[in-house]
C-alpha cells in the first residue's frame, strides 16, 4: 500500500500530504493557484482536489466561508483528511467523494469552478508504472468534452471557470469550452524560460459570456536553461500568511 507522506511547502507555512511513490504535486498547481482569483462567500469548487495544494493556497489567501473539495480516490480522500486538519481549514473545506461525472450538487450552483485535469487522451503520453500518476496525466476514465461538459453545467450563468492545460492542446480546448458555453476571457501562455516555446496555458472562462479575449503576457518559469526561478514564480513560492 503506499503510504502518505507530509510535506511541508511554502516555507513550511502549509503542509501537504502526498503518496511517497507515484504522483506528487507540481509547479502547476502552485501556477493555477495565482491565476484564480476569488471573492468573499462565492460558492466554489475544485474538480479532482489530488492532494488539496491549490485550495489550501486559496484558502489562506481569500477570505472565504468554504471551498468544496471533490475527489473520488481513496488515498486523495485520506490526504484531504489529514490536509484539512494539519492546515486547520476544518470549518472552511468540504470534502466530497465524487468526480466531475458524478457529483451531489444541483445544476448551476456554483460562482467559480477550478481544475487541473489530466493534460493528455487516454493512451498518449509516457507511461508511468504508478495507477495514480497515469490517472492525473491521462483522460483513462472520461474525454476533455464530457469533462467540460460537466463543468459547465454546475457553474451559474456567468460563472468563472479557470484550468491549467498543456499548450499543445489549446486549439482544442478552446473549441472545447465555446461548443459548452464557456468562453475563454483570460488566456496565459507558461514557458519555461525566455525564447522556449511554451508548455502550458492557463484559462479563465465565463459561462454564457461574449466573445473577447485577453493575452496576458508570458509567464516564464525560469531566467533561462539551468537558471534559477524568475522573480513572479519565486514569489509563488514565498510563505503564506493567514486572511485576517
Amino acid at each position: 500500500m503506499n503510504a502518505l507522506e507530509e510535506t511541508p511547502f511554502l516555507k513550511g507555512t502549509l503542509k501537504v500530504f502526498q503518496p511517497r511513490k507515484g504522483y506528487r504535486f507540481s509547479l502547476d498547481s502552485v501556477l493555477l493557484a495565482n491565476f484564480i482569483e476569488l471573492k468573499k462567500k462565492e460558492k466554489v469548487l475544485e474538480i479532482g482536489a489530488g492532494t488539496g495544494i491549490i485550495s489550501f493556497i486559496l484558502l489562506k489567501k481569500y477570505l472565504l466561508n468554504r471551498i468544496y473539495l471533490l475527489e473520488i480516490e481513496p488515498i486523495f480522500l485520506k490526504a484531504l483528511r489529514l490536509g484539512v486538519k494539519a492546515n486547520f481549514l476544518e470549518n472552511r473545506a468540504l470534502l466530497i467523494k465524487g468526480d466531475a461525472l458524478r457529483t451531489p450538487f444541483r445544476r448551476e450552483y456554483f460562482d467559480v469552478i477550478y481544475s487541473n485535469p489530466p493534460y493528455f487522451k487516454k493512451e498518449s503520453g509516457r507511461e508511468s508504472p504508478f495507477y495514480l500518476e497515469n490517472l492525473a496525466r491521462r483522460e483513462e476514465n472520461f474525454s476533455l468534452p464530457l469533462f467540460l461538459k460537466n463543468c459547465a453545467s454546475l457553474l451559474k450563468n456567468k460563472g468563472r471557470f479557470y484550468l491549467i492545460f498543456t499548450a499543445s492542446r489549446l486549439a482544442e480546448l478552446i473549441t472545447t469550452l465555446k461548443s459548452v458555453q464557456l468562453e475563454p476571457k483570460v488566456v496565459r501562455l507558461v514557458h519555461p524560460y525566455p525564447g522556449k516555446e511554451a508548455n502550458l496555458v492557463l484559462i479563465k472562462a465565463l459561462k454564457g459570456a461574449r466573445e473577447e479575449i485577453r493575452v496576458l503576457p508570458p509567464l516564464y518559469i525560469y531566467l533561462g536553461k539551468g537558471k534559477s526561478y524568475t522573480e513572479e514564480v519565486k514569489n509563488f513560492l514565498e510563505p503564506l500568511s493567514e486572511p485576517t
